[in-house]
């Protein structure tokens, strides 16, 4: 197999549409550990993979040199890369989480797939090529957005009662957990920040007209930064606006924006 025909195959792209797909709308929809994983597998996966298509004689230096410089761009010691390129107005931006090594475990599995023959009965047409290529690279640059991420991990014993039954609730809050206490994330929007604040919930059962939900945790933060990649600064304010906000009035925001899910039903 050429080095072109293997930017056609099926896992390399299965490993692109989960990349985008898990940075363009699982993360915002569904904010938990498996979405922030799901990405660092996927894009080590892809990343070295689609260069070795373009020097396949230099596949081994080229997936060594990916699982280096995903320990770097994981590790405090890239800050300053990030500090200089904000300063300039470009944004990218990443979250220090060393747990998120465990992705190089996908590095071998990417190169066994490089290097394993497959028969093609169809030969691919080259107009695909250029879009193939242009989707990956766009795929490559989509986690590094600028935004300002920020742990809380506040406590919680909030509650508030909509007059709605236990399975509307979960509908409409996209909580999918079939346990005796369904628990799972809410996102609270303050679109005037350009922010959003994740929280953990769970809901219980009243009557059969009436839930009660229980904020349970306030996790973190995010300012996203504005345009796409250039010039796409964070709002300081914002982010001073964010931190100062206190326990009670994030609760405050947590309940506005739970009684909004459903005022607009």
């Amino acid at each position: 197999m050429t080095k072109e025909k293997h930017l056609y195959r099926f896992l390399f792209l299965a490993s692109i549409f989960i990349l985008l797909i898990n940075d363009l709308y699982l993360k915002f929809e569904y904010h938990n550990y498996l979405t922030g994983k799901l990405s660092d597998f996927a894009g080590l996966f892809a990343f070295p993979y689609f260069f070795s298509c373009f020097f396949p004689k230099r596949i081994k230096p080229i997936y060594i040199l990916s699982g280096i410089l995903f320990v770097f761009w994981k590790s405090e010691f890239s800050q300053p890369m990030f500090d200089f390129a904000h300063s300039y107005g470009i944004g990218i931006n990443r979250t220090v989480d060393y747990s998120d090594l465990m992705a190089l475990l996908i590095l071998p599995i990417s190169y066994s797939y490089w290097n394993k023959k497959q028969i093609i009965t169809k030969e691919p047409k080259r107009i695909f090529k250029p879009i193939i290529i242009a989707i990956c690279s766009f795929s490559f640059i989509a986690t590094t957005l600028a935004a300002h991420i920020e742990e809380l991990n506040l406590k919680s014993d909030f509650k508030t009662t909509l007059n709605y039954d236990l399975e509307t609730v979960k509908k409409e809050l996209r909580i999918y957990h079939d346990s005796i206490v369904p628990i799972g994330s809410f996102k609270i929007n303050l679109e005037d920040k350009k922010a959003e604040i994740w929280t953990k919930i769970s809901l219980r059962k009243i009557d059969s007209t009436k839930t009660q939900v229980s904020l349970d945790s306030i996790l973190d933060f995010k300012v996203q930064g504005t345009g796409v990649i250039f010039y796409s600064g964070i709002d300081e304010n914002d982010v001073e606006f964010m931190k100062k906000l206190t326990k009670s009035e994030i609760e405050q925001l947590f309940e506005k924006s739970i009684n909004k899910e459903f005022s607009e039903k």
